[in-house]
């Protein structure tokens, strides 16, 4: 939707959803599913600029991580026994001209979020083994728990994880919306645009993190304007 809007009433049950935004995917010096290495410098950047605001405005922040377990008797991984996933170590992933391989086990450095974003004191975390960040996650209990019903979204990849995500949330009626300039796809430029499309036409409204900052603005300049009037009284 090119004439989205955030409207700051929808901040009161928010939370931001940063998916998947993992060494593997944005750190060049170490990943394998990376998007391109001005896709991730855009992302970092525009997302460290709105999870700053986000956390000064008090609302929740959620990163949702993807790991895979190791069976220690063979070594072999356990959770990433998609059928599709399986097929692709021996085949090109499109955009991505290699195989995928399963690097991110469940503590190696690639499933680490990168150091810009690093979870804060009061940052939540939900691991999940597939697209969804739903799927055998507590991520829906934790939403209640909070009362959030706003999912504001970003993050990689945005025709797999980060479109799953909107799809999910939408699901669920939870209200959507899509941080455009925190995504990017491993895939390509045409393969992130189409996502947007399809989820700007059919699950949510599609905005600039900048207009996110602006609506957070009035809340934190309220809350350090009551702050000030504490302590004169």
């Amino acid at each position: 939707m090119s004439d989205a809007v955030f409207d700051p009433a929808w901040l009161k049950d928010s939370a931001l959803l940063l998916v998947d935004m993992n060494r593997s995917h944005l750190d060049h010096s170490i990943g394998h599913m990376l998007v391109a290495k001005p896709d991730a410098d855009r992302i970092i950047a525009s997302a460290v600029r709105l999870r700053n605001v986000w956390a000064q405005a008090g609302l929740p922040v959620i990163f949702v991580r993807t790991h895979h377990r190791q069976d220690p008797r063979n070594g072999e991984v356990v959770d990433n026994k998609s059928p599709f996933w399986m097929a692709q170590h021996g085949a090109v992933v499109p955009g991505l001209g290699k195989p995928r391989k399963s690097l991110a086990i469940e503590g190696a450095p690639v499933t680490e979020v990168v150091a810009e974003l690093a979870p804060r004191p009061g940052d939540f975390t939900v691991f999940k083994h597939r697209y969804s960040p739903f799927d055998n996650t507590d991520l829906e209990h934790l939403l209640r728990n909070l009362g959030v019903r706003t999912l504001v979204i970003g993050g990689v990849n945005t025709n797999n994880c980060v479109m799953c995500a909107c799809f999910e949330a939408f699901n669920r009626d939870y209200r959507v919306v899509l941080a455009e300039d925190l995504c990017a796809s491993m895939n390509g430029p045409d393969y992130h645009d189409a996502a947007v499309k399809l989820i700007g036409a059919a699950l949510g409204w599609v905005v600039q993190s900048g207009e996110i900052i602006q609506a957070c603005r009035p809340a934190t300049a309220n809350d350090t304007r009551h702050a000030d009037e504490m302590e004169i009284h």
